[in-house]
């Protein structure tokens, strides 16, 4: 009997979360269906359940395989200070705003605060020692500062990148840093 290996796995994972993402281009994230998605990914249905139990959870796992590096290269330049960070934050976005917006555009922004706030909270409760960062303190503290982070940075897709990365950084030091 074979055995559903982890390379396989993996190999199936991508897979999805390619297909996904292609399929998002094109339609609203609500219409896709999962047969859709196995049959663009060149699996089965059983496949799909085999690796996820929905397609959030790919969509979750898709934006994580890209924005976790950034994240990790984020926290090692800490020592850099507030306004490198929100620079490198808003040069990041810049540069991969299709994946943003392809999110926006297809109607997963839930998806998309799900995981941003899961990032911005992390970094701040990890990393952010200016202001205590216990209790209620932090979690109203980075919920203030996630939503508005968020906010900022989904707006300024909209609108078609018209600020400059140095003007959103700026802000973003001054408020949040």
């Amino acid at each position: 009997m074979a055995t559903y290996s982890q390379e396989q796995q993996e190999l199936s994972r991508e897979s999805l979360q390619l297909a996904l993402f292609d399929l998002m281009q094109h339609q609203a994230f609500a219409s896709i269906t999962v047969s859709a998605l196995a049959a663009r990914a060149g699996i089965s249905r059983m496949g799909f359940y085999r690796n996820y139990d929905t397609k959030e959870q790919v969509l979750s796992d898709y934006f994580d395989r890209r924005v976790a590096p950034f994240y990790d290269a984020l926290s090692a330049s800490v020592a850099q200070g507030p306004a490198s960070i929100s620079q490198a934050y808003f040069a990041y976005i810049d540069r991969h705003s299709t994946l943003f917006e392809v999110l926006i555009q297809s109607g997963a922004e839930n998806v998309l605060i799900d995981r941003f706030t899961y990032y911005v909270d992390r970094f701040y409760r990890d990393h952010v020692k200016t202001v205590p960062f216990t209790g209620d303190y932090a979690f109203f503290w980075t919920s203030f500062v996630a939503a508005g982070l968020y906010k900022m940075t989904i707006d300024w897709l909209k609108t078609g990148k018209r600020a400059s990365v140095a003007t959103l950084a700026a802000i973003a030091t001054k408020l949040a840093g």
